[in-house]
């Protein structure tokens, strides 16, 4: 009898779980990014996933790497365990409980076993609000995952935009070096006064100003990766790698319609509301309390014939004063509150994309004039300088300048794609990653 009655109770408890575990979480953020989770999320040494390396970074391994380790993100996925343990919680059956009186003087032995018969109409609704909880927090971890993605790519963007000013601003050091020497031999052939050269210098002093800033920025936008990454040592080595390239987006109608219909923190809110919706039916099912009771009377000391008897009963909580006012009133609030969550979570879902999606045009429309006009133009004027001085009717102060605002247009280009790759990150967040 006594093992019916675990399997029965395993069995009802059975029925309260959840698909959404860390491996269901890690198959939907694998759709959503191309990466996934760890296995053991007890294990907390720096590993690369599969198919990753440090060698050449591209933004979609970076992200795959923070996935995998960055210790804030880790941390936050044991709210999914917490959801789990009260989900388990509700569907668990309470216990009975066990009085028992032992006989003195003429009274005989008394036993009774009570239990909370109220269990069975109120469990249901405990059970499914607490499995709405489990998803919700499922989808809302989904999301932060793609917030994580959406800021390693901008750190990448950043780090590579760094680099390459670095490298940039060299250059202009060394135009900015070789001009002021050229103006310093014109001075010392009398051909330049030397209040004319001071310039020369002013400009090289400015340039290295610039590159020791760039120096600076170089540090701390990789120190910022290296920490999204999770990697032990912010100063741990890694090689950057550009990402693909960008595509045009589409209609804003549409990535609307698309962001609703997909973003995780649209369908946690939706959650929420279906979750309050079944808590506020449970403080309602919780205004009669009913306990089922077994007696059990012994033979009665000094008796004859007196045998043990049995009665049952029950024990009903008349809800004459208190019906549970408090209870049902504060799921009123929570489902109102979500309600209102729901609505505010839409409109910024649509503000999000709408926003993105003209940075990213922006992008594309101040690249694409630049790169087809400025550069060859920029690049055609060093040509001709050359050519010119080649043939004697130019000075060499004139071919340093034109290579000098050949840097500032490949510095201007190099902070036009980070541009883009950043507003490629942005939007691609706010749709709830690619489909």
């Amino acid at each position: 009898m006594r093992s019916r009655l675990v399997l029965c109770a395993a069995m009802v408890a059975a029925c309260a779980s959840s698909p959404w575990d860390r491996a269901r979480l890690g198959d939907e953020l694998r759709a959503r990014t191309g990466a996934s989770l760890r296995t053991d999320g007890r294990d907390t040494t720096f590993s690369l996933p599969p198919n990753a390396s440090l060698d050449a970074l591209t933004p979609a391994q970076a992200v795959a790497v923070a996935l995998w380790n960055n210790p804030a993100f880790q941390s936050e996925l044991a709210q999914l365990g917490f959801a789990r343990a009260d989900l388990a919680d509700a569907g668990m059956l309470p216990n009975p409980t066990l009085s028992l009186l032992l006989p003195i003087g003429p009274r005989p032995v008394e036993a009774w076993l009570a239990w909370p018969f109220e269990v069975l109409w109120q469990r249901p609704h405990r059970v499914v609000a607490a499995q709405l909880d489990v998803e919700r927090a499922a989808r809302a971890l989904t999301q932060t995952g793609l917030d994580l993605a959406r800021d390693v790519r901008l750190a990448h963007a950043d780090a590579t935009l760094a680099l390459a000013r670095r490298a940039l601003r060299d250059e202009q050091v060394r135009l900015a070096r070789a001009l002021c020497d050229a103006a310093e031999l014109r001075v010392r052939a009398g051909d330049l006064g030397a209040r004319e050269a001071a310039p020369a210098r002013v400009d090289l002093g400015l340039a290295v100003d610039a590159l020791a800033r760039a120096d600076l920025d170089v540090l701390a936008t990789h120190t910022r990766l290296a920490t999204l990454l999770g990697l032990p040592h912010a100063s741990a080595p890694f090689t950057l790698t550009a990402g693909p390239e960008v595509a045009a987006p589409d209609a804003l109608e549409g990535l609307v319609r698309r962001a609703l219909a997909q973003r995780p923190d649209v369908r946690a809110a939706e959650l929420a509301v279906s979750a309050a919706a079944e808590r506020q039916g449970w403080e309602r099912a919780r205004i009669v309390g009913l306990v089922a009771r077994l007696d059990g009377f012994g033979p009665t000391p000094g008796v004859d014939g007196s045998t043990f008897t049995a009665r049952v009963g029950a024990q009903l909580t008349v809800p004459l004063f208190n019906q549970n006012q408090a209870g049902r009133e504060r799921a009123e609030a929570e489902l109102e509150r979500a309600a209102w969550r729901l609505v505010q979570t839409r409109q910024q879902v649509e503000a999000d994309v709408t926003l993105a999606r003209a940075q990213l045009v922006t992008a594309r429309d101040a690249l694409d004039p630049w790169r087809r006009d400025v550069v060859p133009a920029a690049d055609e004027a060093v040509a001709g300088a050359r050519a010119a001085f080649e043939r004697g009717d130019a000075a060499l102060v004139a071919v340093l300048d034109a290579d000098r605002r050949r840097v500032d247009v490949r510095l201007r280009d190099a902070e036009l794609v980070a541009d883009l790759h950043r507003a490629a990150a942005s939007l691609d967040r706010a749709l709830g990653g690619s489909p």
